[in-house]
């Protein structure tokens, strides 16, 4: 379990031994929820962000996620103390998935434990919303028509989050 110095409470990322949040494989909602278990937290939450197969009334094949890999991985750490030191929780980790996702598996995965329920979905529902604001991860869009759209952070400057490049540009593509 990796402790960030100054916290008294376990900062978990990510739940497996790997030594990165982002990751290549499928997310294990079980494997999340043991690594933040403990003895004094009476609330354990899991939230997997699934690939949904319609957008906006367009069918989805399936989308892709890129990153700007350190600074999106030092985003995810700082937002899993954040969330420990602002809603007083026992643990938290988080992975987010990078490569190619198909329509039902999970892109994202949170898990917050804390003393009462309040605070553990309470820090899953705002780490949520602030990995799409502040992370530097693109997500690309491949509907059944076979067009692909790259999805900017929300909140950020098409392409840009954290200070972070753009996601490239291929050819046939358009950005949203």
């Amino acid at each position: 379990m990796l402790r960030v110095a100054g916290h008294s409470a376990p900062v978990l990322f990510p739940a497996t031994a790997q030594a990165e949040p982002l990751v290549r494989r499928p997310i294990e909602a079980e494997q999340l929820r043991a690594a933040v278990a403990a003895a004094e937290a009476g609330a354990n939450v899991v939230f997997l962000g699934t690939a949904r197969g319609v957008t906006g009334g367009v069918v989805t094949l399936s989308l892709e996620y890129e990153a700007h890999e350190p600074l999106a991985a030092e985003a995810l750490s700082r937002l899993c103390v954040a969330a420990v030191e602002r809603f007083g929780l026992t643990a938290c980790a988080v992975e987010h998935r990078l490569g190619r996702i198909a329509v039902g598996e999970a892109s994202v995965g949170i898990a917050t434990s804390a003393p009462h329920r309040a605070a553990a979905f309470a820090a899953a529902e705002w780490l949520m919303e602030r990995i799409k604001q502040e992370v530097p991860i693109w997500k690309c869009e491949e509907a059944a028509d076979g067009s692909r759209a790259w999805v900017h952070p929300e909140g950020a400057a098409p392409g840009i989050a954290a200070g972070a490049a753009a996601a490239p540009a291929r050819r046939g593509e358009e950005r949203a």
